[in-house]
């Protein structure tokens, strides 16, 4: 038990382990302090930039399934008049005939 004692750990003293720990804290203090202002700086805009290309896409969407439904409304209309009028030509036909 050489390497623990009452005034020392691995042959370093208590204020020595201090000192490290206090550099260490330092250290990492810094390090995530430029991580967070590199992340704001950098990444910060392309979030924003994301956003707008999310909003956008969901606008397009939305856009996109009123197109849609007007597209089927008037395919509706299409084949509900293209009926009619083969009824209007039946009945023309059926007129003339008579003649």
């Amino acid at each position: 038990m050489g390497w623990i004692t009452p005034h020392s750990l691995f042959s370093l003293s208590w204020d020595e382990w201090g000192s490290i720990a206090a550099i260490l804290i330092v250290i990492v203090g810094i390090i995530r302090w430029v991580i967070k202002k590199l992340d704001i700086e950098l990444f910060g805009p392309i979030r924003r930039k994301l956003s707008d290309v999310n909003d956008n896409l969901t606008e397009f969407n939305r856009r996109q399934a009123k197109a849609e439904a007007r597209l089927e409304n008037g395919d509706k209309k299409f084949i509900r008049h293209d009926e009619e009028l083969k009824d209007h030509e039946r009945r023309i036909t059926s007129l003339e005939e008579r003649r």
